[in-house]
């Protein structure tokens, strides 16, 4: 009898180990079928979600895009106001006497005369003009030539005149 038992348990146990195996199996299709059912719902719910987090995107962007357009109005306006004040107070006279300073520096590094520099040349000479013997001073001797000019011309047209009517009446 003992040999039977021990005939039997091989048999049993390559019975047991093929009905493990014909559970593993099952197992694997249906984890398969379950599992491919499990992946499609995941792939909708992550379109589902992709949507709405792209529209909550989109209207973050206008709501921000909209709050910046509001501010760059409100700055806009601040700074018009701001001018607007500075142009009233002795600030922008202050900004307008520095700006005149610096481009009067840059003139002279370039080596361009001021109105200064200029005024200050005629005055010397002036003084060589009195030391020489002359009376008028250079700022108005300009004017005095301009007034000799216009002299001139005026004489050379009526010399004109006369010599036209002179040669009409031989």
């Amino acid at each position: 009898m003992e040999k039977k038992k021990s005939q039997s348990k091989p048999d049993d146990l390559a019975g047991q180990l093929e009905h493990v195996f014909l559970a593993g199996l099952g197992a694997l299709a249906n984890t398969q079928k379950v599992g491919s059912k499990a992946f499609e719902t995941l792939v909708q719910q992550g379109e589902s979600f992709r949507k709405g987090a792209t529209n909550k995107s989109e209207a973050l962007i206008d709501d921000v895009q909209a709050a910046i357009r509001g501010m760059a109005h409100e700055a806009q306006t601040k700074a018009t106001g701001l001018l607007d004040q500075m142009r009233e107070t002795p600030q922008m006279e202050r900004l307008q006497s520095i700006f005149d300073s610096r481009v009067d520096s840059a003139l002279s590094r370039i080596g361009v005369a001021s109105k200064h520099d200029i005024d200050e040349l005629n005055a010397k000479l002036d003084k060589l003009l009195k030391v020489a013997g002359k009376s008028e001073p250079a700022t108005k001797k300009k004017s005095a030539k301009k007034k000799v000019t216009k002299k001139k011309a005026a004489k050379k047209k009526v010399s004109k005149k006369k010599v036209s009517k002179k040669a009409a009446k031989p």
